[in-house]
């Protein structure tokens, strides 16, 4: 009786079991069908750039961003819908060789593709330009991309040129190591050109003196000496670099700066605690200390000790070398040698930039500056997990490697558009937006508010 019990008790223990077993094959199954994971958390992915999100296909993005858009609720005649005002969604992501964008335009229920287009503007590094749009523009292919899609005819923009005629200056055109370059003869220095990229960030390129004994027509003194070659050429738009280059009316240094001690270029001799700063311009052919034109054309900069100063300094644009588009400057300090009192110093840049007026007026430049193989795009229109209603869909993916590699791993984005869809009394529709821009098509993005920054190491 025992051994009846005991054989009917494991029949029960094993068919117990293989439900077990089968209902939890069964029940994983169902998650994989269903996409489901046990952790949001972002990490590096690859989606498939279809045009269709996918039930959690992007619910490991670096970001999900919500965006809320007031637009035209007009209907289309064409399609006899209206677009409704509502939240959009963008997913950002990346793999080992691309970073990826989805939008998931709520908003735009209207499936006509008449005139409409589809506009992404893309960085990894930039200046802290305001009212500038040739700042963005000169890191074009060293940082700053730029790629406009027709959505009616399915193909990129061609190149488009939009400008104006009329003085203009823009400022904060930044200094780069890829076209760029710093070198120092005499002093020691710290830093790289991104600790003068931005103003109050707490970063300095810092020079520091060293002291030299006569040296020909050079007393004995604690000098430094910074020698800039900046390629004027590569700050302007690419295709636009030899008659934008003629139309050049004025060339600034602009500068943000502090030392330990006084600049005072005029009165220093005899006094440890003041020095003697200034820029020499050497215009489009290089030179060094011992060269004899080398101090022939000083602009002398004067400040107090401890405290930051900012100004600049007027170059003569018409010694641009128009061959190779070369400028060189430097920034020479010395202090004479005292017998009873020390003449070091140092001196902290905060900020160094130039400013460029020019006959020519930047409307914008359109098209795309993403090499071809370096980029995909498609959209639909449908439902997603965010939005029950048929909407417009875009996935876009650029390689990493149009930009230049960095230290800091951000990311810099505004998208934009039309498709029937527009802001309230315009024609287009921008995230972010900054103030009160224009038609993207027409008008440049000109601050780095512009731009949404993304800090990608989070993944």
């Amino acid at each position: 009786m025992m051994v009846k019990e005991n054989k009917k008790r494991n029949v029960i223990l094993t068919i117990s079991l293989i439900f077990v077993v089968s209902g939890g094959a069964f029940f994983i199954g169902w998650l994989i069908g269903n996409d489901w994971q046990f952790s949001e958390k972002p990490k590096q992915f690859t989606p498939t750039i279809d045009g269709i999100i996918g039930k959690r296909e992007w619910i490991r993005s670096s970001y999900f961003i919500p965006f809320y858009l007031d637009v035209d609720n007009s209907i289309d005649i064409t399609e006899g819908k209206a677009n409704v005002d509502g939240w959009n969604y963008m997913y950002v992501a990346e793999d080992e060789t691309y970073y990826y964008v989805a939008l998931d335009l709520c908003s735009d229920r209207t499936n006509n593709e008449e005139g409409e287009w589809i506009g992404f503007h893309l960085a990894n590094r930039l200046p802290d330009a305001s009212g500038t749009s040739l700042a963005f523009y000169s890191l074009e292919d060293y940082g700053y991309e730029y790629f406009f899609y027709n959505v009616s005819s399915e193909k990129v923009f061609d190149y488009f040129y939009d400008v104006g005629i009329g003085g203009t200056t823009y400022s904060d055109i930044p200094l780069f190591p890829e076209t760029d370059s710093i070198s120092v003869s005499r002093g020691d220095t710290n830093g790289n050109f991104y600790d003068f990229w931005i103003g109050n960030d707490n970063r300095n390129y810092t020079g520091t003196s060293n002291f030299y004994s006569v040296d020909g027509s050079w007393l004995s003194g604690d000098y430094l000496d910074l020698h800039f070659a900046v390629n004027i050429s590569e700050k302007l738009p690419d295709e636009e670099i030899s008659s934008f280059l003629s139309s050049i009316t004025d060339l600034k240094l602009r500068y943000r700066l502090s030392s330990n001690l006084t600049s005072n270029p005029s009165g220093h001799y005899g006094i440890a605690d003041e020095f003697y700063c200034s820029v020499y311009e050497h215009g489009g052919m290089p030179s060094d200390i011992n060269d004899p034109s080398f101090d022939s054309n000083s602009n002398n900069i004067v400040f107090s000790a401890n405290s930051i100063v900012t100004g600049g300094v007027d170059l003569d644009h018409n010694t641009i070398n128009t061959t190779n588009g070369m400028f060189y400057f430097t920034i020479h300090c010395y202090n004479e040698e005292n017998a009873t009192d020390p003449t070091a110093y140092d001196l902290k840049i905060d900020k160094l930039s130039l400013r460029i007026t020019s006959t020519q007026l930047i409307y914008a430049i359109v098209g795309n500056t993403i090499a071809l193989g370096n980029y995909d795009i498609a959209y639909s229109y449908g439902p997603s997990e965010n939005c029950g209603e048929d909407h417009r869909i875009f996935e876009f993916k650029m390689a990493k490697s149009e930009f230049p590699v960095l230290e800091d791993d951000m990311l810099y984005i505004n998208v934009c558009g039309y498709g029937t869809m527009a802001l309230v009394g315009s024609n287009y529709w921008l995230y972010p937006m900054y103030g009160y821009p224009g038609v993207p098509l027409y008008s440049a993005l000109d601050e780095v508010n512009d731009f949404l920054p993304l800090d990608m190491s989070i993944t």
